[in-house]
This record gives structure tokens, sequence and C-alpha cells, in this order.
């Protein structure tokens, strides 16, 4: 079997591919490594797939169009070690009988820690009431504000991998949970152990909220000025999906009050740009992170692991148990 290695040299390539994860990788097969820094083009691309069994790639990598699959004679497996599969693939690939596998599992996995850390931060206040920032006494105030995760009402937009690992991470805590989901039934919902909810009852009940939803058209700036003034006094915005599921500028406006609270680690224009309304907005209102919500750097070669787990698979022709269909693809972010 003839694998491609597509992840150019560098940093990013290195924190996947450990010596464990080389080895493991160079047993599968034949590998060829991609000798370049520099991120592929799609001619580039093209080219490395003539005879080649496997593709191993991540971030950065072109779209396998028409074109890219052109001299692909044998290609029958895409490894992604990266999560949403949506910017990589197309129809011409799954009409040639291509089959893709990725590393959401780990990816969402992590999310959802990161998403829960998030949600502990804020109700703990732990910038708020870090010593430094405490005058004069640096000492806790007696009337400080802490609030647990124990027994609150948390609502979830979205279901999907890492909704599913969230709610699983929420149990011990006696939450009591609210989810929209457009593809979610009642019953379906009971089962997991949730309540289905309109986003009106989830931003007018919930004490937290977390957005896990996908990005597409039809959420655009889901989360507006009307939802976000259902919110209850004191209530924690969490968003570790996509930036422009809200409106920044009205969210900006409800958190200027110091009515509701909220952590984001994703914005509709990355990076934050400079003179953008949430920098002025105090650091105990609203906490902010650089897209850092997963996976942990720690956490990466487990995500390249079990898609040459996956590999392995389908050169035994056992199932494979991270693989992406295509319907599934489309309900991705891209």
């Amino acid at each position: 079997m003839k694998i491609y290695m597509s992840m150019p040299v560098g940093f990013i390539r290195d924190s996947f591919m450990t010596k464990e994860n080389i080895d493991m990788l160079e047993s599968l097969g034949e590998v060829t490594w991609n000798e370049s820094e520099e991120k592929l083009t799609p001619e580039v691309l093209a080219d490395a797939l003539v005879d080649v069994d496997v593709c191993v790639c991540g971030w950065g990598c072109p779209q396998f169009t028409e074109e890219v699959l052109a001299k692909a004679n044998k290609l029958k497996l895409v490894a992604y070690t990266a999560g949403s599969v949506a910017n990589i693939v197309s129809d011409a690939m799954y009409e040639r009988g291509i089959r893709i596998v990725c590393g959401n599992e780990v990816f969402a996995r992590t999310v959802a820690e990161g998403t829960v850390a998030h949600m502990m931060f804020m109700l703990r206040r732990f910038t708020e009431y870090e010593i430094r920032n405490i005058l004069p006494s640096h000492w806790k105030p007696v009337d400080f504000k802490t609030e647990s995760l124990f027994d609150q009402t948390i609502g979830i937009v979205g279901y999907g991998a890492i909704s599913r690992y969230m709610i699983q991470m929420l149990k011990p805590f006696n939450a009591k949970i609210k989810l929209f989901s457009k593809h979610t039934t009642e019953e379906q919902a009971a089962a997991i152990g949730v309540q289905k909810a309109s986003l009106e009852e989830i931003f007018s009940t919930c004490r937290v909220i977390s957005l896990n939803t996908a990005k597409n058209p039809e959420n655009h700036h889901m989360i507006n000025d009307r939802l976000l003034s259902l919110m209850q006094d004191g209530a924690v915005l969490v968003n570790t999906a996509r930036g422009d599921l809200i409106d920044e500028m009205a969210l900006a406006e409800h958190l200027k009050t110091g009515r509701i609270r909220a952590s984001l680690d994703v914005y509709e224009r990355e990076p934050l740009r400079a003179g953008h309304p949430f920098w002025n907005i105090p650091k105990e209102v609203l906490h902010l992170q650089p897209h850092l919500g997963g996976p942990t750097m720690d956490q990466r070669p487990a995500a390249a692991r079990i898609v040459f787990e996956d590999i392995r698979r389908m050169q035994n022709g056992e199932p494979l148990e991270n693989e992406i269909t295509s319907s599934r693809s489309k309900t991705m972010t891209k």
C-alpha cells in the first residue's frame, strides 16, 4: 500500500506526528513524505496522488476536487488528522468512491472539555476574584458571588459530537440540560437525558448557554438582540463553535450593561480586530480566548492515531470507525 503524507514540514505536522505515530504510519505501507515547508497547491497535490492508495492530510490541505483527483488512479482513502472535513471533501470525491476518515472524535471530546472549563471559569468568577484585581484588601470580599456548576440549568444549542461528549461530562454535576436541535426529536433527547427546548426557552430559563452548532448560512447571527434580551441577569453565554453564530454588535451592547456575561473562543473575524467593542468590555464580564477550544496540544497525536487505525481497518476489510459520509460532511462547519 502506498501512502502519501501531504502535511508540510513544520511545527503543525510535528505536533501530530510523534515518533510513535511515525512508526505506526510507516508500518502500514510505503510512505512518501511531503518535504516542503509550504502548503501544497492543488496542482502539486494532484501530481503527488498518482499511484497513491491513502492520502494523509491536515489543516490547509486543498479540497479534493475533480481537478485534484484527476490523476488519483488508486486513491481509496483520505485520512484527515483534523476535525471538520467540510473544506476538503467534494461531490467528485464521494462519486469516485473515495472514503474519508478524520480525527473529529478527539477534537470534539477536547472542545467539550474546554467548553465545560469556560462554564466553570465564568461561574466561579476567576478573573473578577483574582487577588491582584481585588482592591484595597487583596483578599475575598464577604459578599463574593461565585456559583457552582452543580444543579444548574444549562442550555446547549446544536447537537453533534461536541454536545454528545459535553452532556456526558455534565451528568456528574446533576445539571438540568435543555437542548435546541432541529434534527433531534423529543424522544431522542429524552433518551440521552436532556429536554428538547426552543431557543427562546433556553435563553430565558438557562443559567449557562453553550453554542455548539455548525456554521452555515442558515445559522448566521442566529443569536441576536432578541434572544440576548431574554437572558437572566447574571447568565453566562459560552461560544466555542463559530463566531458568526452571534451578532457581535448586539452582544457587545448587552455586555456593556454588565447584566449578562460571556466567554468566547471564536469570533466573526479572526484575529479579533483592533477597535472591536469587545476590547473595551471588562474582563470579569467578557472572557476572550484566541480560538484555543480544541484539541489541546497533547491530544493532537491521538487525533492522528485514530485515523491511522482506520487505515489498518481498511487494509483488513473491517468497518471504519471515524468515517465521514457525504451527508454528514454537509452538516459540518466550513
